[in-house]
């Protein structure tokens, strides 16, 4: 899967909220690590999540500040027009609890909420966590209902 935003923020801004523990606990909380190759990070979704709970791993790439790789999760700065491109990318695993389309769906809802709470917390300054989740299910996503 793959999410492209356009923040209107520098590099080195979206940069610090992605990696810095402080800023990253108002968007994500609890993702975990040491932006530095071959360090160790920890994601907890938390027990309402779709997916795996826990996910842990090696930072697979760290290339401040463009590129970050949690395993098979890729967040990518690139230059934009009054800001940057953010593209986060991730593979999806699927086993045979549920079907790849509800599982899917899910996952993607997870990481919309996720890129949601960056934005704004980048464009003011606060912390989105508590805020009623948006019917995701009527977003469009490009090729999200292809089974």
């Amino acid at each position: 899967m793959v999410f492209r935003r356009r923040l209107g923020h520098s590099h080195d801004r979206v940069w610090a909220a992605i990696t810095d523990p402080a800023e990253r606990a108002n968007w994500v909380p609890g993702m975990r690590f040491e932006p530095v190759p071959h360090g160790r990070f920890d994601i907890w979704f938390g027990d309402a999540c779709e997916g795996p709970a826990h996910v842990s791993g090696r930072i697979a790439a760290c290339e401040p500040p463009r590129l970050l790789e949690l395993g098979t999760m890729r967040f990518e700065l690139m230059p934009a027009a009054e800001g940057c491109l953010l593209e986060f990318s991730d593979v999806l695993w699927f086993d045979a609890s549920r079907s790849r389309f509800d599982f899917a769906n899910a996952v993607l809802a997870g990481w919309h909420r996720f890129l949601d709470t960056l934005a704004i917390w980048l464009d003011d300054g606060v912390s989105a966590l508590d805020l009623p989740e948006p019917d995701y299910s009527v977003v469009d996503v490009p090729g999200r209902d292809t089974p």
